[in-house]
């Protein structure tokens, strides 16, 4: 779909998405959804402090051990990440996803097809999760429990329309179009106050999250 052409009301099916927004809130109190866009907000914090584009080149492998551990699926493979890559190439890989000048999905495939070692769907955890918090206000999040692809699930495909295509011929397509959807969705949750539970798009990750915990056939938790 050619999102130029489209409007709100074309991806996101809106009456679904408040519908599982009551539902999942019965999972939470309001002061617990809070906690959550707090705790999102104190990662983004912290990967703001270590990887902005002045610090990052100073970056140490112990502030690379402090990102790698807020990434769940990460959380205890710092030091396997250093010895099958080299801290320095790391460094260098990450400051090109982040800061390059090619297109967001060129580096997005750059960075997964360069990571060894590590599973492929880590990889692009591992991406998503350095672009969304580095900016949250212009990067988005994309992981299996947004959208796998190859198995067809995830809580986005739940809250948008049937005829929107999610997918694409890389991982850069994929994630591009995942973020369309998602600034989509957030536009419809800012206007319907189920988005609002964190700043910028932390409110749409957190109403994803609770779509995902809500569903009895889910196969992941969700951790921030």
């Amino acid at each position: 779909m050619l999102y130029d052409d489209v409007s709100v009301q074309d991806v996101v099916d809106s009456e679904s998405a408040l519908e599982f927004m009551k539902e999942a809130t019965k999972l939470a109190t309001s002061s617990e959804l809070g906690d959550i866009g707090q705790k999102l907000e104190e990662k983004s914090r912290l990967f703001q402090s270590i990887l902005n584009l002045e610090d990052i080149e100073h970056m140490r492998e112990e502030d690379f051990s402090k990102v790698v551990g807020r990434i769940f699926s990460l959380r205890r493979k710092s030091k396997k990440l250093i010895n099958a890559n080299g801290f320095e190439k790391l460094r260098e890989m990450i400051v090109k996803l982040l800061y390059g000048k090619k297109s967001i999905e060129k580096r997005f495939n750059e960075f997964v097809d360069s990571i060894e070692k590590i599973d492929k769907k880590i990889c692009i955890n591992f991406a998503s999760e350095l672009l969304h918090f580095s900016d949250p206000q212009q990067n988005w999040l994309w992981t299996n429990w947004i959208w796998d692809p190859n198995e067809n699930t995830g809580s986005l495909p739940l809250v948008i329309q049937e005829n929107v295509d999610l997918s694409g011929a890389t991982n850069g397509d994929i994630y591009k179009n995942v973020g369309e959807a998602i600034k989509y969705l957030n536009t419809v949750g800012q206007s319907r106050s189920f988005s609002s539970i964190g700043k910028g798009l932390f409110g749409t990750d957190v109403l994803l999250s609770l779509i995902h915990i809500s569903e009895p056939t889910r196969q992941a938790e969700i951790s921030y």
